[in-house]
């Protein structure tokens, strides 16, 4: 490791004249007699500018990783010191220290922590205040970073949860950080204190003494055994002792420390890891001495070598693991790897791991001027999946065709007289002269002789067909031959047909609406009922949802919403996404205040009953809890759900599993008001419990509310949104700047509003965006033609997906070739773990791909966090939107295990993987369903808890 010498001094501001040397003059750099030679030696780079300021083996490759002063890391591949991978870490700052890792390396420089995998490419960057001229770091464990420098504070950084530890220290800061392998770590200062701290509890010291009366050069530990170097201070200034000193961290208080004099003042010590009590210590003017720290008789038999450093000042050096190897960095830009004389080929690991290289592409070399030379010797790159070279194109790539001439002018031929089998017509004078009317390469043109056919698979159009009771139906038979119930979409309402397939085969919803009984006349909870009776009764039978359509039509806010149709529509809807998203909503709070208004009901007969009169609740005032205000909560056991029903849950244990889960009750706030919250088992089945913190920018006074959103919209205009699940968790913790109104400033001031999350849902619903920047997510299809579009070289053989040339040419059925012809753009994520934290922030991850660097977080280690809520989501349910002609909707349910395409009455089984993949050209999300695993997993509820 490299050290910066305070302002007290250093080796080259001491006088050496008063020491005089009792041993030989050092051996030179081609000394026969040297048991350790020079093996390699590069000059790195920017060497006339930066000097090396870190240097070290790795742990897992056979590599040496270096950096210099100007925040260049560069490393070395073997023995012989190939260049493999140069990157810079920082712009201005130095390097001071390197670590590697399984996954990458870890570089500190004065005010960051930098983690990039060995190849170059960056993983994150860790700054803090903490941070303000880092020296040294430590590896404390598989995910534990211990950082010092010259402050007061220590840092403990946990690198899986992103997570600092600040521990205040009291010496003169930390610039060495070395352990001998047990749980002490040694804590070196530069007034030449020595401080042994526990792993385990980095905070408490365990032993402090004084290695040095001036300034701490290095140390190094081994075992019980601690070696260090540094300076005497003397009343002029401040000379470095020419001796090692050795001790035994068992016996500090006594006579636990010795003396092994060296030959040349040592600046940095090194123990062999492989070899015990044998250490090395290097010196400024590049003086190696292998000590023997167990044996200090044995001075005189010490091995000694010099690294020719061209009288520049050695800074840094490193032994490999295996001790076979030693790598030295001076100020001028240059590395020296030494070894044995007898071990021509040193390695640094002994069961290092092969190293990742590009794959070489060789170009066979030939003359401008050689005739013999074969064109098809050279070999092609590899060719995306459906794509093929010129020269092996098919054959009617390569015919004739003539130039089509243009149909003649209409108006033309109603002018034209016939003579016998000639015809004569007046010239319009409509084009120059001797100009044939060919047609030419134009968009116009081009558009009048073929028409762009490009259809969804034959699965996934849309339906046209009257369903006859009286007759059987053969058409009918070979849609569906599933045995599982379709529903009919003979009515203009029918556009939900989808989400009530979906909500058909969510058995805890279901469990809850059929077992619902009320007095309403227009109850949609009673009717969704009904109807998932009727379906589970029709043994595959189509089925139709007139009663409940009957009943939607009469709810006065569907009707606000725009979500009812007229019976005889005059143009077919555009925006069938935007309108059953809204469904989507609607239904959920509508259902919910439903069986708010029943179990109110209830409880006000129940009061009557017993001679006690309770007023009943406002609907009204109901529902605006679900908006994001504060109302009254009422929780309830759910006594309407003991009417039995068909499905296999136990309905006695779903209410159990839904209380035990965590509720929406009670809490009190910093303000010290108690705020209750309606509570149905709607809101505890789909119900995402937000705190929301407004701060007004001019008079910075914040507010804070509690809420429940019964689906989650994604946010795409939120910056650094990567995949969908960064998506979905920027989306439930929004943050976003809006103008609201201030109270205090009495106005509409600009705002900012965070929301943290309290509680996840069972069942997570996500609304994934109606417009075309939304869409755009999900990938890109077949460009849009315009007039001034060329038409694509390749033709019908194009596979570049979002081609922005036309394909005039493309025919047919795009169901047998879709996935050879268009690349898929985007795939859903069927498994994802959701760790909600203490503080209302959420971290998701997908554990089934791996290739991403995504993994299960670990649990907290603090201990004053409270546990953490942590779940994990299933894909259970899809609603889409199919661009044919015209466009409709479909749904994906997973049932039983095995997922089916609904698609009106076409019901067929589908795979995972074409559930999971998306192409926005022709099908895009447009609701998703996330069921908790236990809950999607467990037979009898009450096993849940």
């Amino acid at each position: 490791m490299a050290y910066r010498y305070p302002d007290m001094g250093s080796p080259n501001d001491s006088n050496d004249d008063a020491y005089v040397s009792d041993f030989p003059q050092p051996y030179g750099a081609n000394n026969p007699d040297a048991e350790y030679v020079k093996k390699a030696g590069v000059l790195v780079d920017e060497a006339d500018e930066f000097g090396v300021t870190a240097i070290t083996f790795d742990k897992y490759e056979e590599l040496i990783w270096m950096g210099h002063a100007g925040g260049l890391l560069t490393s070395f591949y073997g023995p012989d010191m190939k260049k493999y991978t140069s990157f810079r870490v920082h712009a201005t700052e130095a390097i001071r220290d390197i670590v590697t890792f399984d996954e990458g390396i870890y570089v500190l420089s004065k005010t960051q922590l930098r983690h990039q995998i060995r190849r170059g490419i960056p993983k994150f960057t860790h700054t803090s205040m903490h941070m303000s001229d880092m020296q040294c770091l430590f590896q404390a464990g598989r995910t534990k970073l211990l950082m010092g420098g010259h402050q007061n504070t220590l840092i403990e950084f946990d690198v899986a949860q992103m997570y600092e530890t600040v521990v205040p220290i009291t010496e003169d800061g930390c610039a060495v950080l070395r352990s001998g392998g047990g749980s002490l770590v040694a804590c070196g200062s530069a007034n030449g204190m020595v401080n042994l701290r526990d792993i385990r509890t980095p905070a408490i010291s365990t032993h402090i003494f004084r290695a040095h009366t001036g300034c701490l050069s290095d140390l190094d530990m081994q075992g019980n055994m601690l070696i260090s170097s540094g300076f005497t201070d003397t009343d002029s200034a401040q000379v470095p002792e020419q001796f090692v000193v050795v001790w035994d961290v068992r016996h500090l208080n006594g006579t636990g420390a010795w003396t092994i004099p060296v030959a040349s003042p040592p600046l940095l010590l090194h123990f062999l890891p492989s070899v015990s009590g044998k250490a090395t210590a290097l010196s400024s003017d590049g003086h190696v001495t292998i000590l023997h720290v167990n044996e200090p008789s044995e001075a005189d038999k010490q091995s000694v070598f010099q690294v020719d450093t061209q009288g520049s000042f050695c800074s840094v050096m490193d032994v490999s693991s295996t001790s076979q190897a030693f790598v030295f960095g001076d100020e001028a830009g240059h590395l020296h790897l030494f070894s044995s004389k007898h071990n021509d080929k040193p390695v640094f690991n002994n069961f290092s791991r092969e190293t990742e290289f590009a794959t070489p592409f060789r170009i066979p070399r030939a003359g401008f001027n050689d005739p013999t030379f074969r064109i098809p010797s050279v070999p092609c790159p590899p060719l995306a999946s459906g794509t093929m070279p010129f020269n092996v194109l098919p054959d009617e790539f390569f015919r004739r065709v003539f130039r089509r001439p243009k149909p003649i002018d209409p108006e033309l031929l109603r002018m034209i007289r016939m003579q016998g089998p000639i015809g004569y017509a007046p010239n319009p004078n409509n084009r120059t002269h001797n100009l044939y009317p060919y047609i030419d390469d134009n968009l116009d043109d081009l558009n009048k002789s073929r028409v762009l056919s490009v259809k969804p698979p034959k699965e996934y159009q849309k339906i046209v067909i009257v369903y006859n009771k009286n007759e059987p139906n053969a058409e009918l038979e070979s849609l569906n031959k599933t045995g599982l119930p379709g529903i009919q979409a003979t009515l203009p309402n029918s556009y939900c047909n989808p989400m009530l397939q979906i909500l058909y085969n969510m058995a805890p919803l279901k469990a809850i609406l059929i077992a619902h009984t009320c007095t309403k006349e227009f109850c949609l909870t009673c009717e969704l009922g009904f109807l998932f009776q009727t379906l589970d009764r029709s043994e595959g039978a189509p089925c139709d949802a007139n009663k409940f359509l009957q009943a939607f039509r009469t709810v006065p806010e569907a009707a606000a919403l725009g979500l009812i149709l007229p019976d005889h529509p005059t143009e077919i809807r555009d925006d069938l996404v935007s309108l059953i998203q809204s469904w989507s909503r609607f239904i959920l709070h509508h259902v919910h205040f439903e069986l708010l208004d029943t179990w109110h009901e209830e409880k006000e007969s129940e009061a009557l009953s017993q001679g006690a009169s309770q007023p009943r609740p406002k609907v009204k005032n109901m529902k605006r809890q679900m908006n994001g205000h504060s109302e009254e909560h009422h929780n309830h056991d759910g006594q309407q759900l003991q009417n039995g029903s068909q499905d296999s849950f136990n309905i006695n244990g779903l209410v159990k599993v839904l209380e035990g889960l965590p509720r929406l009750d009670t809490r009190e706030l910093p303000n010290r008001q108690v705020y209750k919250k309606l509570d149905s088992h709607i809101s505890q089945l789909f119900g995402i419990a937000r705190q929301q913190l407004n701060k007004c920018f001019k008079c910075n006074k914040e507010e804070e509310r509690e809420c429940v959103v019964l689906a989650c919209a994604l946010q795409y205009h939120m910056p650094g949104s990567g995949g969908l699940l960064e998506l979905i968790r920027q989306s439930l913790c929004e943050r976003r700047s809006t103008h609201a109104w201030c109270e205090t400033c009495g106005r509409f001031t600009p705002t900012t509003q965070r929301s943290r999350v309290i509680r996840l849902p069972p069942i997570l619903s996500v609304n994934c965006g109606v417009s075309a920047e939304e869409k755009a997510f999900w990938g890109s299809g077949p460009a849009k033609e315009t007039a001034n579009m060329r038409p694509c070289r390749y033709g019908i053989q194009c596979t570049r997906p979002g081609c922005r040339y036309k394909h005039p040419e493309r025919s047919g059925n795009v169901s047998q070739s879709s996935s050879e012809t268009h690349e898929l753009k985007c795939m859903l994520p069927y498994h994802f773990h959701v760790r909600l934290q203490a503080d209302g922030e959420v971290y998701i991850s997908n554990e089934d791909d791996q290739s991403h660097g995504l993994s299960k977080p670990e649990h907290s280690k603090q201990k004053k966090a409270p546990a953490s809520e942590e779940s994990e989501y299933t894909l259970t349910g899809v609603v889409l939107s199919v661009d044919d002609q015209p466009r409709h909707l479909a749904a994906y349910c997973r049932r039983q295990g095995q997922w089916y395409l609904y698609n009106d009455l076409g019901i067929v089984e589908v795979d995972e993987e074409e559930v999971v993949h998306y192409e926005a050209w022709w099908k895009s999300p447009c609701v998703l369903f996330y069921t908790n695993t236990k809950v999607l997993h467990a037979k009898d509820m009450t096993a849940i808890s």
